[in-house]
C-alpha cells in the first residue's frame, strides 16, 4: 500500500497566500487558521469565516459574521455539526484528503455551502444535496468501515 501524502501546514498556508491573499492566514503552534470574507454571489451577503486545520485532519470551517439564521420554522441549518461547524464534505468518503489543499477545495466549498444555505432560506430546501450526519449510514471501502449519520 502507498501511503498517503499529506500537505504540511506550510504548504497549506503557501497555498492560501497564493490562491486567497484577502485572507489572514498564519500558523500558530500546530494549527493553521486561515480567517477572511467570502461573497457566493453579487445578490449575496458577506460572510466572515474562519478554516482551522491541525496538521493532516479535517479542516474545521465556522462562520464568524454574521451569524447564521435557522430556517423560518425554526428549522435547524442543515448541513452543519451541532450548528456551529459547515459540513462540507462526507468525512472518510474522498471528497477531500490531506494532499488537497485546502485553498482549490475547502474555501470554494464554503462559499458553494454559503450559496446554498441562501437558496435555503428563501425556499425552505436545501438543494446542495450531500449526505449530513444525522441518520446513521455505514461507508464500507477496502476493509475500512467507517460509520456516519445521513439526514
Amino acid at each position: 500500500m502507498i501511503p498517503q501524502r499529506v500537505l504540511g501546514l506550510g504548504e497549506q498556508l503557501a497555498y492560501l497566500r497564493l490562491w486567497w491573499p484577502n485572507f489572514r492566514s498564519k500558523i500558530c503552534g500546530a494549527t493553521l487558521s486561515a480567517v477572511g470574507e467570502l461573497r457566493p454571489s453579487e445578490l449575496s451577503a458577506t460572510y466572515t469565516v474562519c478554516v482551522n486545520q491541525r496538521g493532516g485532519r479535517s479542516p474545521e470551517v465556522r462562520v464568524v459574521n454574521p451569524e447564521l439564521r435557522k430556517g423560518a420554522g425554526g428549522e435547524k441549518i442543515p448541513h452543519m455539526y451541532s450548528q456551529e461547524r459547515l459540513c462540507l464534505f462526507l468525512p472518510g468518503g474522498g471528497e477531500w484528503k490531506p494532499d488537497d489543499p485546502i485553498a482549490h477545495t475547502i474555501l470554494p466549498w464554503t462559499s458553494l455551502w454559503l450559496y446554498f444555505y441562501e437558496v435555503w432560506h428563501a425556499t425552505g430546501e436545501w438543494l446542495g444535496g450531500g449526505i449530513h450526519p444525522e441518520i446513521p449510514i455505514t461507508i464500507r471501502k477496502a476493509g475500512y468501515e467507517r460509520r456516519f449519520r445521513r439526514n
